[in-house]
């Protein structure tokens, strides 16, 4: 069984990045669901992911390839946990894409603001699955990934 997942690795992760990628881009192109500037970061580490699956498959995977593998989920974690709290508002992040009262003194000031402020903001949670945001689903996923590599890295490091 363990010789099978090891074997499998790259195509389960493959297939869980595709799964992800495929429906953030359902969700922003057929459900009107815009994507914040956090999302977009969250996408990058999946898209890392399908690379190494791909040239995984065409070369043999060394161990380099579950640290990088193991690296790109825990990258993922980290924007995805960051996310998830600036969501809650338990962190404050001003990057652009919090919603945020200015004060403005003319209709100008406040034209130039708009025009410079993202439509979806890293602070509002627009959809919910269960009460999750999808930055908590993606906490959630990469938790489960990291728990599944380092568990091959820690037990079958001299089989791979």
């Amino acid at each position: 069984m363990i010789n099978y997942i090891i074997k499998n690795y790259f195509l389960s992760i493959f297939l869980i990045s595709i799964l992800v990628v495929i429906s953030a881009y359902i969700m922003e192109l057929f459900f009107n669901y815009p994507p914040c500037k956090l999302c977009l970061y969250q996408r990058i580490p999946y898209f890392i992911l399908i690379m190494l699956s791909i040239i995984s498959y065409i070369i043999k995977p060394k161990v380099f390839f579950y640290y990088l593998a193991g690296l790109s989920i825990l990258t993922n974690l980290l924007i995805s946990s960051f996310h998830s709290l600036v969501e809650r508002k338990i962190i404050n992040y001003d990057g652009g894409c919090t919603s945020k009262i200015n004060e403005f003194d003319n209709i100008d000031e406040l034209r130039n603001f708009l025009e410079t402020v993202p439509i979806t903001k890293c602070d509002e949670i627009s959809f919910t699955v269960l009460g999750f945001s999808l930055a908590n689903i993606n906490v959630i996923i990469s938790i489960l990934l990291i728990s599944i590599t380092s568990n091959i890295l820690l037990k079958n490091a001299k089989k791979i």
